[in-house]
């Protein structure tokens, strides 16, 4: 500091503002003051302010490995978990006390931690700790078993993936909380100046988001039945077992605590906080099951482990306690509820974050979320914007990124776009490259397959897509998506009762949704079963947005509807369809003109008996 000042300071600005600050934020600490010669740290948990302090000693170590003995800039780090008493943004207590003086005991460009800290990392980091005994520190009045990080020992992997977000904290000074403290200090060069002279902070360096991520950490604890209940309690556990290996097949979006370890955790633990924090996960999910007229009900709850505030609950009927195909598939749907709640709560977290600050999974679980709510808003074209921009910005920082690929290929090639598009190709260019390029990640991914079918299917391509979808249900024969693409190629390829067949197998597992409502609408019609393609086709209109009747694919339903209605020699409701169709697509009233609007994907495209039913509902060519 005496030798050059302004050089000193510019160097400790460097190492805060490109390795100690964005790696602070990376492991979700919080930088709680400067302390003359150093700073306080908090995390939410021990395992990230472990990786925190050795990626900070090891980057020092490559910084200063160009840098003359005498210019280098140094640090101890110090870290303890316990106890601590909050006072506005400050804390207090024995927690901080023995922080600050392990790191007394470190080596410049050491860690030193307590023993409390070594128990808790033991079993999840792979480092090697020495142990330096039990030591007398000032005004602690016990000694401090003191353990040193052997740095050189391998990077750490934890066992559930892990960057910490900090938990919401008490402005009164009698709250106590359970935390993870750093203490670090400056040794050598620019200590004084760091105290003299405050600095604004850049904001985090972006990067992709790794494996140690704790973003969407889940643990599926064991569901609850009423005691001595013999039957509730093996629906307590068929349900606990199918919970736990749907929220496993979302590796994009979740990560599971392993069941053993939920199973020793629930043994040591009660309380939903220590749970997560023993788990080290951010949400937890409970289920309750209780008896009902008609079998049981099981309620599953998702839990905010910092908090133990309960987000969102779906409630299901089970009969008799077996695992229907329908209930399986409805508690996917729920889990998948639970879990789209749980990223909101992620991304809400995030929201205080310059855009500039995000990191590649931040930006993909924004543009997800966004674009649901601006769906959700019937903003389809706002929805694509926001998303798109996102997600470009997470694909220039990590081009092979699964999760914005995948995103990137839902948002483009999503039914939506051609609600708003001027150029629909374009953005299927766009939605495909993504899908190619993710498929050649995870060739085996059901859902992209399925995707890349109906891409297939999109552009006239029926065989291939019935291949697709073949050979999606070869390997898993429930999986809805590939069935209902089934039975839309198979209509295209004339085959219309096998196609009432796949359809069929949806309704087994789940409730059609309104494009398979409209589809059953179809297939019956070609079936000549004209009074459930009625039936079916006002079912589907009653559920479609206006923008949908507009839609040369979607809307080609109110068509179907029309024709049936001609064919059962219904003219007064025939006519009354024909005009809502005119209402929502005006100057297309003759065959040929009909013909020319529908787009070659729509269920019934180019099929003559439907052009048929429009001429004896009175449609002229």
């Amino acid at each position: 500091m005496g030798r050059d000042e302004s050089a000193t300071l510019a160097a400790l600005k460097a190492h805060r503002r490109e390795l100690i600050d964005p790696k602070i934020a990376e492991y979700g600490g919080r930088i709680v003051k400067t302390t003359g010669d150093g700073l306080l740290l908090e995390f939410a948990s021990v395992v990230d302010a472990v990786r925190c302090a050795v990626d900070v000693q090891r980057g020092m170590a490559e910084r200063n490995a160009s840098v003359p003995p005498e210019q280098r800039i140094a640090f101890r780090v110090g870290i303890n978990v316990g106890d601590i008493i909050i006072d506005d943004d400050d804390i207090f207590g024995d927690g901080v006390n023995v922080a600050a003086r392990l790191q007394t005991l470190a080596e410049p460009g050491g860690i030193c931690v307590s023993r409390a800290v070594r128990d808790q990392v033991l079993d999840k980091l792979s480092f090697a700790f020495d142990d330096l005994g039990a030591q007398e520190v000032k005004n602690i009045v016990r000694p401090v078993e003191v353990y040193r990080v052997a740095l050189a020992s391998q990077a750490a992997t934890p066992v559930v993936r892990g960057t910490a977000q900090n938990a919401t904290r008490s402005g009164t000074r009698s709250s106590r909380r359970a935390w993870v403290l750093v203490s670090v200090a400056a040794i050598g060069l620019g200590v004084a100046a760091w105290t003299a002279n405050r600095f604004v902070l850049s904001p985090a360096v972006i990067a992709p988001y790794s494996i140690e991520d704790r973003r969407m950490t889940f643990a599926v604890l064991p569901f609850q039945a009423p005691a001595g209940d013999a039957v509730g309690s093996q629906v307590a556990t068929t349900m606990t077992d199918r919970a736990f290996a749907s929220e496993e097949t979302r590796p994009l979006w979740a990560q599971v605590a392993s069941r053993k370890s939920v199973e020793q955790a629930v043994a040591r633990r009660a309380a939903a906080k220590d749970l997560a924090s023993d788990l080290n996960v951010h949400f937890l999910i409970r289920g309750n099951v209780t008896s009902a007229a008609s079998g049981y009900s099981v309620e599953l709850l998702l839990v905010d482990g910092a908090t133990e505030r309960v987000i969102d609950t779906k409630t299901l009927a089970v009969g008799d306690g077996s695992l229907t195909p329908r209930l399986s598939e409805e508690l996917d749907g729920a889990m998948g509820f639970l879990t789209y709640k749980a990223l909101q709560v992620e991304v809400q977290r995030a929201r205080g974050k310059p855009l500039e600050a995000l990191d590649v999974r931040d930006l993909s679980f924004r543009a997800y979320v966004e674009w649901n709510e601006k769906k959700g808003e019937r903003d389809e074209k706002g929805a694509y914007t926001t998303a798109t921009n996102l997600l470009n910005r997470a694909l220039t920082l990590a081009p092979d990124d699964p999760l914005a690929l995948r995103l990137t290929a839902q948002v483009n090639l999503c039914d939506c776009v051609e609600g708003w598009s001027k150029n629909v190709e374009e953005q299927q260019a766009i939605g495909a490259a993504a899908l190619e390029k993710y498929l050649r990640r995870d060739p085996e991914s059901y859902s992209m397959r399925t995707l890349k079918g109906e891409l297939y299917a999109l552009h006239g391509r029926f065989e291939e897509s019935l291949l697709i979808a073949d050979s999606v249900l070869k390997k898993d024969a429930a999986w809805t998506d590939a069935l209902a693409l089934r039975a839309y190629d198979l209509l295209k390829l004339g085959k219309p009762v096998e196609a009432l067949d796949s359809l069929n197998l949806v309704r087994d597992r789940r409730d059609w949704g309104w494009q398979e409502v409209a589809l059953a609408a179809s297939v019956y019609y070609a079936l000549a079963r004209y009074d459930l393609a009625v039936q079916m086709a006002q079912s589907a209109k009653t559920q479609m947005r206006r923008e949908e009747m507009s839609n040369n694919r979607l809307g080609a339903v109110s068509l179907t509807l029309v024709a049936a209605e001609g064919r059962l020699g219904r003219l007064p409701r025939a006519k009354a369809a024909l005009a809502d169709f005119k209402a929502a697509v005006p100057d297309v009233d003759t065959i040929s003109a009909m013909k020319q609007w529908m787009h070659p994907a729509a269920d019934l495209a180019g099929y003559e008996p439907l052009f048929a039913g429009l001429r004896l509902a009175g449609v002229v060519d």
